[in-house]
């Protein structure tokens, strides 16, 4: 029987923030209270849906009250979360902010086919800019939380408001229309998340693969952006980075041949771009797998 969770700790706010910390991977549960999850360092695979979404530093994402999910956790990742029955707002709560929420806990259609693909399990991934005044925000609620003083359960709960409508925001943005309302061509898009797949390890031009599909640079990058959240670049250096989590597993391959097996051959570039994206170095994260229980 799949266990539920109530609130480790509440107050007369509704609202708990948590930091967690961990290598210990968190089984199938579910939950009675709205969740949303920021992940700011190391990486780890969420199940949720009958789906298994690697995530990194920058993604967040709502999980609803009662739905199965679990955390499968092999190196040290940490984790901002924050629990909150929205039945204990205020009245105007709902109004406000009800259908954000509901806005927020659906996928954006498109059907992706990639597994970097951010809105397979409605997960956005913020700019680091955006990330850093998310996490500064949770902060300050942790320490309202933690210190009491007069007023805090209004300062939590106008930075949870502050927090969804900055969530709501970084969404529209990411799976934002191209301008005049046009639908991005889905069709265009899949077919280069296909061909990404296939071609990870090559040097892939995207200039050169537009003309091939026969539009613009600009305006493939724009529907691929409108499509998946993010533009071609940055997607196919995260689903590098998280293919390369993987071959970091097998401690018999070079920290050379990880990079290359993922279409980067600069060595020195490889371990940069890890450690901007996961917090670590290829080489620190590896120690820790190894150090895992």
């Amino acid at each position: 029987m799949i266990p539920y969770y109530n609130c480790t700790r509440t107050d007369a706010s509704g609202i708990t923030v948590e930091v967690f910390q961990t290598m210990e991977s968190v089984p199938d549960h579910r939950h009675t209270f709205q969740e949303f999850v920021l992940i700011t360092k190391g990486s780890c695979i969420h199940q949720y849906k009958d789906i298994s979404m690697p995530l990194i530093p920058g993604d967040v994402f709502l999980v609803p009250p009662h739905q199965e999910h679990a955390y499968v956790i092999e190196t040290p990742v940490c984790m901002y979360n924050c629990q909150f029955y929205p039945e204990q707002m205020p009245g105007w709560w709902d109004t406000q902010f009800g259908s954000l929420l509901s806005n927020l806990a659906e996928p954006e259609t498109g059907n992706p086919i990639s597994p970097a693909d951010l809105n397979r399990q409605h997960i956005i991934h913020l700019s680091p800019p955006e990330a850093e005044r998310l996490q500064s925000m949770m902060d300050t609620m942790l320490l309202e939380q933690t210190e009491q003083g007069f007023g805090f359960q209004q300062v939590k709960q106008d930075y949870l408001n502050l927090i969804l409508i900055a969530i709501s925001r970084a969404r529209q943005s990411q799976f934002a229309l191209l301008p005049g309302g046009e639908n991005p061509r889905r069709e265009i898009v899949a077919a280069a998340q296909q061909f990404i797949e296939e071609h990870l390890a090559e040097h892939i031009d995207f200039s050169a693969y537009a003309r091939l599909q026969n539009v613009s640079p600009g305006h493939f990058r724009a529907i691929f952006k409108s499509a998946t959240g993010l533009p071609p670049v940055e997607y196919i250096n995260r689903l590098r980075i998280i293919r390369a989590i993987e071959y970091l597993k097998d401690e018999s391959l070079p920290m050379s041949d990880v990079s290359a097996a993922v279409g980067i051959y600069d060595a020195n570039y490889f371990s940069r771009l890890f450690r901007k994206i996961i917090g670590y170095s290829p080489r620190e994260f590896r120690n820790q797998m190894q150090q895992a229980p």
